[in-house]
């Protein structure tokens, strides 16, 4: 259902639109004809920023270069044998390199080794598989070329970023067997944290590694859609030919939008890595959001000024109107005995809301007046009813009053159940009329105080079949249906008239049934004297799966316990057995079927 604006809602809309509009134009027309002008000194920025950071990312780079050259000079340098091998298995070797290690904690791993990766090796942690892989090409690379080999690598289950490098370092003779091979895994913590460089990051922008074949190799917690338009940007491409300052701007698809970003890449000359900086060209406006933010200020408060006023205002017509509305709402509930208060009220809307009040107070009468007419119907009906089962009980001296009293202990095992007071009104409706059928059995087996015949017996087990039929015709009584015809079923499938087993029994059937065994074993029959609550209960728990569902018995018993089940009152003179010792088990082919 959709619901109208209020007029208060309405009022504070147009004002705050009338604030708006002026704001959105001065915006529009302050930023479109200095766009290009904009973008411009976006790129030059962004051009600043990414030469910047190329510059700290190869200066660190450099400095450990150079710090393993020197290393490795000294080793070369030293008085020992005349091949690497030999010398890097010297004792002192080992003491002075692991001294160095600890004089680099950014420096996670350190090896001098010869050409076939033979040396001390020291690490602050265990290198993985994909680790040593990389250090190891790492270190071909440098041994086929001659020069320093980068690789940027991830470290542990955390993939924390790295530099693995690889310096080779020959001796001042240049003989060629006279090279170690200096190997470190970097992680500069100061550098990759100026690399992710929140203040870019807080614009929406981005910062990228690619190496010289155009791969890339980190992202600051990049999307794969912003990585993937990246790679197959021009940007990249010219990169990889001609490894130079460049700029580009192209579109990014992300989440399912697009947008225009302004990239720049900045060589490492260190590595012949690039470094990308990209940034939305949204971002170039914000010099314009500066000198619109006066603007804005004191649009903001001509607004409040506004809405104060439209506050008043609403409130002076508002309120009558929504007073006129809660009790609309009211009488639509159901609450038609309320009435709008008229005090404050001027011009028409006095003269409505005493007119609504006078059809509010017409409504109420007539309301009144159907109410009564629904319950004195309702009285009839279920007198009717009463009447009716009343005459079927008269035709058997020994159970008049037990459709009375099934519907009450139903009743009561449905309120122990937990179902809802409509559910509870409609078994009652059912319980009372479960016995219908029996007006249609002959009176000499219906009275028959001994044990049926089998032809009886069959005869008798008809009565559920026929009061079925009877309420067939009476549309207001077929929820009834299921428990006249099936109260008489046992849930392991044994009952009649049709087999039903189990749950496929009617919940409500089941209840009833429980209620009329209560009654049948309580009060006086042709071949039994009742019995004695104590021994209806053991009897009925006895029943417990195989004739009755145990759900229904728990609840019957938890009535019992509270005392909202009790057994009818035997007439006077008459004697109530107390347990199954005093008198023979009932037939069970007898009238009571």
């Amino acid at each position: 259902m959709i619901h109208a604006l209020k007029l208060r809602s309405v009022l504070f809309l147009l004002i705050l639109f009338a604030g708006i509009v002026p704001l959105a134009i001065s915006t529009w027309v302050l930023t479109e004809p200095n766009r290009e002008l904009l973008r411009t000194e976006e790129q030059t920025d962004l051009t600043r920023t990414a030469e910047a950071l190329s510059k700290e990312v190869d200066k660190v780079l450099a400095g450990a270069r150079r710090e393993l050259e020197i290393l490795g000079r000294g080793l070369l340098a030293a008085p020992g044998p005349d091949t690497v091998e030999e010398l890097l298995q010297q004792e002192w070797v080992g003491s002075f390199l692991q001294s160095f290690a600890e004089e680099h904690p950014e420096w996670r791993a350190f090896a001098a080794v010869d050409a076939k990766g033979r040396g001390p090796q020291f690490s602050a942690g265990t290198l993985g598989e994909a680790e040593r892989l990389e250090l190891h090409g790492a270190l071909e690379q440098a041994v086929t070329s001659g020069r320093p080999s980068y690789r940027f690598i991830r470290l542990g289950e955390a993939a924390e970023p790295a530099v693995g490098l690889t310096v080779p370092v020959s001796s001042a003779s240049s003989d060629a067997d006279r090279r170690v091979f200096l190997e470190a895994v970097l992680q500069p913590r100061r550098l990759l944290q100026d690399l992710a460089l929140p203040s870019l990051r807080a614009e929406g922008g981005e910062v990228f590694l690619i190496d010289r074949e155009g791969n890339l190799i980190w992202s600051s917690v990049s999307s794969p859609e912003n990585e993937q338009t990246l790679l197959s940007s021009g940007l990249v491409r010219s990169f990889v030919s001609r490894p130079m300052p460049l700029t580009e701007i192209y579109d990014v698809e992300s989440g399912g939008q697009s947008q225009t970003v302004i990239a720049i890449v900045s060589p490492i000359p260190e590595t012949g890595w690039g470094v990308v900086a990209h940034r939305p060209e949204k971002s170039a406006f914000r010099g314009v959001r500066r000198l619109l933010l006066t603007a804005l200020v004191s649009s903001l408060l001509l607004v409040l000024l506004a809405l104060v006023l439209a506050f008043v205002t609403s409130a002076w017509i508002g309120q009558p109107v929504q007073r006129l509305a809660q009790t609309t709402h009211a009488i639509a509930q159901g609450d038609f005995s309320s009435r709008v208060d008229t005090s404050g009220m001027r011009f028409e809307l006095a003269n409505l809301a005493d007119d609504f009040n006078l059809m509010g107070g017409t409504i109420e009468r007539y309301v009144e007046q159907l109410q009564q007419a629904a319950q004195a119907n309702r009285d009839l009906f279920i007198g009717s009813l009463r009447a009716f089962t009343a005459a079927i009980d008269a035709k058997d001296p020994y159970t008049r009053g037990h459709s009375e009293r099934v519907a009450s202990v139903s009743r009561t095992i449905a309120r122990s159940l937990g179902l809802s007071e409509d559910v509870q009104g409609r078994l009652w409706i059912a319980a009372l009329l479960h016995d219908v059928g029996k007006i249609g059995v002959d009176d000499r087996v219906l009275k028959k105080g001994g044990v049926l015949s089998p032809e009886e017996y069959a005869q008798m087990q008809k009565h559920t079949v026929i009061g079925a039929e009877i309420m067939a015709s009476i549309d207001q009584l077929k929820e009834a249906i299921p428990v006249i015809r099936w109260h008489h079923e046992n849930w392991n499938g044994k009952g009649y008239p049709d087999g039903l087993k189990g749950e496929k029994i009617p919940l409500l059937a089941r209840i009833v049934a429980v209620a009329d065994t209560f009654d049948a074993i309580t009060t006086n029959r042709p071949y039994q004297n009742a019995y004695t609550l104590d021994y209806a209960v053991a009897t009925i728990t006895k029943l417990t799966g195989s004739r009755f569902d145990a759900k229904i018995v728990t609840a019957f018993m938890k009535a019992v316990e509270r005392g909202e089940v009790a057994v009818p009152k035997a007439p006077q003179g008459e004697k109530r057995v107390r347990s199954s010792d005093e008198v023979p088990e009932p037939p069970a082919a007898s009238a009571t079927a």
